[in-house]
């Protein structure tokens, strides 16, 4: 009986990992740039219960040897699902959209650098300056092309984004020259590496040189592109990729698997105590 109620208790515990993943996915559904994480499970497979002893006994044997017992299941992955989300049209200025699932924008913090989908941008006086600086809404700093923060003008009039990530800043005074800023965008061809620490950002592990070099992530200046296959758009947010359909059916079934084991664990304790009553 220990046997069922242990294997029923630690796939309880996996699976109330998956409903807060999936109650996780609920609470971001109208987050911009959030990406839906799922769950995958495998047999935890712990313990070999060898059931005859001596080769005698092992003549004709086709099947391995002993009798495998597992413990359950165990959470053997979260992975992020990347596909893009929908289109939200807002006609605010420094709200930008990238158009493209592998492309993330560029933001620094404290020397590291971050990456993220949700462009709801913001700007931030520059202490001790008469300028601004574009920041999310974290307050990390949005690169632009030559890895540096982008910085304008405080008394700046009209922020103009074009398709290919190039911002015109363009000022009051119509004496001053309009700025222009290459926004910096990151490609991640593998983005199974990304990891996600918050805030809506995600980071690789070491440095962009070592990324780089090993062909995962590539720096991409949008004015030389020739593709097309990714571009901005201003005036507009990528919402999240949760549905939420999707996501209550997943919470129902997962809160039924965890009824079931719950079940087995009441039943296990019955016998248990049927056994116990018994008399020699």
């Amino acid at each position: 009986m220990n046997i069922q109620m242990n294997t029923a208790s630690n796939t309880m515990s996996e699976l109330q990992k998956k409903i807060d993943l999936i109650g996780n996915n609920i609470a971001n559904v109208n987050t911009t740039g959030y990406k839906r994480q799922e769950a995958s499970f495998s047999d935890a497979l712990v313990q070999s219960i060898e059931k005859q002893v001596g080769q005698k006994n092992e003549v004709g044997r086709t099947t391995p040897f002993g009798l495998r017992v597992g413990a359950g299941a165990i959470l053997s992955q979260t992975a992020v699902r990347n596909e893009q989300g929908s289109i939200r049209q807002t006609d605010r200025p420094l709200d930008f959209m990238i158009q493209g699932e592998s492309a993330y924008f560029r933001v620094a913090s404290e020397e590291n650098t971050f990456y993220t989908k949700d462009g709801s941008f913001q700007v931030q006086p520059v202490p001790n300056s008469n300028q601004v600086s574009l920041v999310t809404a974290t307050g990390d700093a949005v690169l632009g092309a030559d890895n540096q923060p982008i910085l304008f003008g405080a008394d700046y009039k009209d922020i103009q984004l074009a398709g290919n990530g190039s911002l015109t800043i363009s000022y009051k005074d119509s004496t001053n020259p309009p700025t222009e800023i290459q926004m910096g965008i990151a490609q991640i061809n593998r983005q199974n590496a990304l990891e996600k620490i918050g805030e809506n950002r995600f980071r690789l592990i070491g440095t962009e040189a070592e990324q780089v070099a090993n062909g995962n992530l590539q720096l991409i200046d949008l004015s030389q592109q020739t593709n097309g296959t990714i571009g901005i758009k201003q005036g507009a947010l990528e919402m999240s990729n949760v549905d939420l359909a999707d996501e209550m059916t997943e919470l129902i079934t997962t809160q039924r698997l965890f009824q079931s084991q719950g079940r087995a664990i009441s039943y296990a304790d019955d016998m248990m105590g049927l056994v116990n009553t018994i008399k020699g």
